[in-house]
This record gives structure tokens, C-alpha cells and sequence, in this order.
């Protein structure tokens, strides 16, 4: 019972992982490129259609993709700590918490450009808008795009990391006869 558990958590998991990484590849790169080719002509209803899909994924889906993980996580501890089961963590990195600290900086990132940094954006943004002539405004937008664009590159990567260590945690090898000959 306790290890079909941590297998549907680990898949909620990697769901939420999935959806996380794939969702910024998708909305950063190919859904701005094609909206701002589309409504080349139409710059503001670009803008527009940017903001209102980064806002959905930046706080529904990406809260949601937390919550995924860290209740995963919460239900792997508490399997390993109160169950007699034995959960075996793979030692895949030379640090135990390595992964946990990943998605904790993840999670700080995400909530930062969610919660405080895509507001301030959308203010300057307005203030643009009503006032397209002032290049300070256009310089200070271009300033906090380009923050929420390394922030986002960050965190892809840090996403990336993760599945990279979750895939050496699901891949055992064996030492054959010959390797294990070899290292004598």
C-alpha cells in the first residue's frame, strides 16, 4: 500500500515537473515568438494576449505544479520516517538534499517572479502604454523583461537538473563480472 503510494506521489511528481519546465519552454519561446509575429501589426493586443497567458501559467499552473512536488516530497518523508517499509533513497549526488534544495530555489524564483515581479512589470507596463514616448518607461520594461527572462532561465535549467537526477535515481546498473574484474 505505502509503496503504490510513493509511486503516485512520484508521479504527481514528475507531472508537475513536466508541466513546470515544459510550460515555460512552450509559453517563453514559442508561444511570445508566435503572438509577436502574428500581431506584428498590432503590438498592444500582443501584449495583451502575453500577459494574460504568463499571468495564468506564472500563478494557477505553476502554484499547482508546487503543490504537486512538495506534497510528493512531504509523503516520501513521512513514508521513510513513520512506515516499515523500507524507502531507499539512491545517493545519485554526493549531497543527500540536493534535489529538495534545487526545487526549494525553484520555488523561491517562481514565487518572486509571480508574486512580486510580474506586478511591478505589469504597472510599468501600463505606464508605458499610456505614455509610449518615454524611453525611461520602455528602458525599466526592458530591464524587468529581461530580469523575468534569466529568472526563467534559471529556473529551466534548475528543472532540467532535476530530471536529470530523478532519471539517475530510476536507471540501476549492474557491475558486470568484467567491471567488477577490472577494479581489482
Amino acid at each position: 500500500m505505502m509503496k503504490r503510494l510513493v509511486h503516485i506521489f512520484n508521479m504527481f511528481y514528475l507531472l508537475g515537473l513536466s508541466l513546470w519546465v515544459g510550460g515555460m519552454f512552450l509559453l517563453g519561446i514559442l508561444v511570445e515568438i508566435i503572438v509577436r509575429i502574428k500581431l506584428k501589426e498590432q503590438p498592444l493586443l500582443a501584449s495583451k494576449v502575453m500577459n494574460s497567458i504568463m499571468d495564468v501559467f506564472n500563478i494557477e499552473i505553476i502554484y499547482v505544479c508546487i503543490g504537486f512536488m512538495v506534497t510528493a516530497e512531504i509523503i516520501k518523508l513521512l513514508v521513510g520516517k513513520f512506515s516499515r517499509l523500507e524507502f531507499d533513497q539512491l545517493g545519485v549526488t554526493k549531497r543527500r538534499y540536493v534535489k529538495e534544495c534545487i526545487l526549494g530555489v525553484m520555488i523561491v524564483l517562481a514565487i518572486y517572479m509571480g508574486s512580486f515581479l510580474r506586478p511591478e512589470m505589469h504597472e510599468v507596463d501600463k505606464l508605458k502604454k499610456a505614455n509610449p514616448a518615454d524611453q525611461k518607461l520602455q528602458i525599466r520594461f526592458d530591464r524587468f523583461h529581461s530580469k523575468f527572462v534569466n529568472i526563467y532561465s534559471v529556473n529551466m535549467i534548475l528543472g532540467l537538473s532535476l530530471f536529470y537526477i530523478h532519471g539517475k535515481e530510476m536507471t540501476r546498473f549492474r557491475k558486470t563480472l568484467n567491471e567488477t574484474n577490472e577494479s581489482n
